[in-house]
């Protein structure tokens, strides 16, 4: 990945400089191109994420460039319409409500190691609870956790999942992009866990663009997406632990609604 740029010297210093409109950035220069280009590229992605807002939202989740789910904030008209089936659904639940910015979305069985028709809730600035954990049968270093975590609700079997999103993953997995990257590891209430496993990265869309085209992936976004939505704030590479196949890969682009 190359893009241009422009030097500056000040006081014996080099500096690789871009400007975007009313947006202007600079990095310290390397004789290693590749470093210049991983610090220009996590800088346009800082940038994009600065639209990123703790607010009343929508995401939609692309896959093959076609939405698969979109997820609201449970504070949102539409997240509450959802909120109101999840608990009439799964009413020994009592967790949905405790925070408007959580997140909730409908989807379909688009991809493993989902199968039905389901909805997804998202519970965010709190790590899973131990208590959480072993009723999956499962237990995480809390140094290794992030601040949210994932519930899926199997509407047709009635089955629940638990998504623990941790910081490092140290198996083996396939090649992914450059940029900040941490996983979710998908979990069944019978103490199974998946095979497949999401690697979540920051990276621009041309990151993300050549490094799929380099690895006969599909795109996810269409090709205005990008522009068109606040920011797309995340991009998912699903693979398979066990052969090191990649799965579905997703884009998150998200609206702001207030």
């Amino acid at each position: 990945m190359t893009r241009e740029y422009q030097l500056r010297e000040e006081d014996n210093n080099n500096w690789a400089t871009i400007t975007r409109g009313d947006l202007y950035i600079e990095v310290p220069h390397s004789t290693d191109e590749t470093i210049v280009q991983d610090r220009i590229d996590y800088s346009l992605m800082s940038a994009a994420l600065e639209k990123f807002k703790e607010s009343q939202v929508r995401d939609d989740v692309y896959v093959n460039g076609s939405i698969v789910r979109q997820d609201h904030t449970v504070g949102s008209t539409e997240g509450l319409e959802i909120l109101d089936e999840l608990q009439a659904a799964f009413p020994d639940y009592r967790i949905f409500d405790r925070s408007q910015w959580n997140i909730i979305g409908q989807y379909d069985g688009y991809r493993e190691p989902y199968a039905n028709p389901s909805i997804s809730w998202y519970d965010f600035e709190v790590k899973p609870s131990e208590s959480l954990l072993l009723s999956f049968n499962t237990s995480y270093p809390i140094s290794n956790l992030k601040d949210w975590y994932g519930l899926k609700f199997d509407l047709v079997t009635s089955e629940v999942l638990l998504k623990v999103v941790i910081k490092e993953y140290n198996e083996d997995h396939p090649l992914l992009p450059t940029g900040e990257t941490f996983y979710a590891v998908t979990h069944a209430q019978d103490g199974s866990s998946s095979d497949w496993i999401d690697a979540y990265v920051y990276a621009t869309p041309k990151r993300i663009r050549e490094f799929c085209a380099d690895n006969g992936l599909s795109y996810p976004l269409p090709p205005a997406t990008h522009t068109e939505c606040d920011v797309v704030w995340c991009w998912g590479f699903v693979f398979n632990t066990q052969t090191m196949e990649y799965g579905a890969v997703k884009a998150y682009a998200r609206y702001n609604l207030t």
